[in-house]
Parts: C-alpha cells; sequence; structure tokens
C-alpha cells in the first residue's frame, strides 16, 4: 500500500482502542448468521475487547456467503445502522470513539473485523467486499431499516465495490484507493445509486487525486467530494484532533443528517 498507511494505521489502533467515553447503555445485539449455514463453530468472545471490558456483552458474530465467521461489536439500538470498516493493519477498535459517539446520537453502529484479521475467521472465498456485504445483512437482520456503508482507507475500497449489490441509504468513503489488493472502486462507482461522500485531505500523498477521479465516475448529482487541509488519513479524521479534523467531521455530519439520520 502506498505512502502514508502505515504510519497512520499505527496511531489509529492507539487513538480507536484507548480510553474514550462511557458505552452506550444499550443492549448487545444478538449473535446471528446469513442465510448461508456456517461451516464452522462461531469463534467465542474476546474478553476485553478493544482493551475495554465494558464490550464484552456489545461483541457479535455473523457468517459471510461462504459460512465463515466474522466479528464485531454494536453499539446502540437505532434504526438507522453505521457500518464500519477499517483501513490496513487496523480493526474495528480504530473506530471506538467515534462508533460510541454516533451510538449516543442515535445511531445502531456495527463495526467488524475483515476476514483474517481480529478474531475474524478466513475462507478460501472470503472476500473484502464480501465482508462488507455479509455485515450488511447482519445490520439489517437485527431491525435496521436503513444502512450506511463508512470505510477507512482500504475500507472505503471496501464498501464502494461492495455498495452496488449491497444497496446502502448511503456511503462515506474517507481516503477510499481507487483499487486495493485486486478491487477495483473505480469500476464501481459507475453503478452507485445512493448518495456519497468522498473524503479526503489536501496533504494526503495521492489519496486526494483518487477521491477526485472517484467523485468524477460516480453518476447523478448525489456524489459529493470534500477536500480539507493537512494530511490526516481514514478512520483520524474522526478519532484524532489536527489539522482538517474539524472540517471532515462538519462535512460528515451534515452528509449524514441530509442522506441518513439517526
Amino acid at each position: 500500500m502506498r505512502r502514508t498507511l502505515a504510519v497512520v494505521a499505527a496511531l489509529l489502533v492507539l487513538a480507536g482502542c484507548g480510553s474514550s467515553p462511557s458505552p452506550s447503555s444499550a443492549p448487545a445485539a444478538s449473535t446471528a448468521a446469513t442465510s448461508t449455514p456456517a461451516t464452522e463453530p462461531a469463534p467465542s468472545p474476546t474478553p476485553g475487547r478493544c482493551s475495554d471490558p465494558q464490550l464484552d456483552d456489545r461483541q457479535v458474530t455473523f457468517a459471510d456467503a461462504q459460512g465463515v465467521y466474522l466479528t464485531g461489536y454494536v453499539l446502540g439500538t437505532g434504526r438507522t445502522a453505521l457500518v464500519l470498516a477499517a483501513q490496513a493493519s487496523a480493526n474495528a477498535c480504530s473506530w471506538l470513539s467515534w462508533a460510541r459517539q454516533q451510538a449516543a446520537a442515535g445511531y445502531r453502529v456495527l463495526a467488524f473485523d475483515f476476514n483474517g484479521e481480529g478474531r475474524s475467521r478466513r475462507g478460501p472465498g472470503s472476500t473484502l467486499p464480501g465482508d462488507v456485504t455479509a455485515a450488511a445483512a447482519f445490520a439489517r437482520a437485527q431491525g435496521a431499516t436503513a444502512v450506511v456503508l463508512i470505510g477507512a482507507s482500504r475500507g472505503g475500497t471496501a464498501v464502494l465495490t461492495a455498495a452496488p449489490a449491497v444497496s446502502p441509504t448511503a456511503v462515506v468513503s474517507l481516503s477510499a484507493p481507487s483499487s486495493y489488493s485486486g478491487m477495483d472502486a473505480l469500476a464501481a462507482v459507475p453503478k452507485l445509486t445512493a448518495p456519497v461522500l468522498y473524503l479526503a485531505a489536501t496533504g494526503d500523498s495521492g489519496f486526494a487525486e483518487d477521491a477526485k477521479a472517484l467523485h468524477a465516475a460516480t453518476p447523478g448529482d448525489r456524489r459529493t467530494l470534500q477536500l480539507v487541509p493537512g494530511a490526516l488519513h481514514g478512520t483520524a479524521f474522526v478519532t484524532i484532533s489536527a489539522e482538517g479534523a474539524p472540517e471532515a467531521i462538519t462535512a460528515l455530519t451534515a452528509f449524514l443528517k441530509a442522506n441518513a439520520p439517526a
């Protein structure tokens, strides 16, 4: 992966897994699988998930289309679900502080680990877009009537690639590269029909250019391009206080309010 991902990802794991406000008081979502029968027993919950034992009863497990189990956590009980896909070298913990804020604002938030990461299993047919599709199906099975796909960096590429098949209410891309590990978001976005926000920092190497290219390839008038100053990347927009973060959070909050309110 190019340029700044490795360094920023390490910072994000610290930011997302550190101390944060008290968790939502909402009950945990129950464990469920997709319509495809699982091929192996579900992994047991990890005590002290994200170094926070208060997340123990918020953990969930669900199966992808091949019956491979993925893991994550759910906060909040809103009918609008935010499905959060992590960037490379990070997992669901990288979203934790922002996930709690959104749960407090009335959203249901599902942050998950991609296959082969965290405690999520890996199967021969597992793919990152397939993981996003399974997470969205799980959120709907748990009662969400609206699903917003939000991805950071490679997670952004995954949600953009999966979105045409998922038919989400809205999509948010934070610093997504136009292609990553066999995924081609530039080929997928012309099929998007949902509102989509492309957000990137002008000082973040080539990712601002990728955001421009993805925005240009997206049809219709339901696309938004937001370039902010600084060099924040991916999840850092919502978990780290630095140049560009206030503008990014303002743009993201306004987009969600307009297209997928809690």
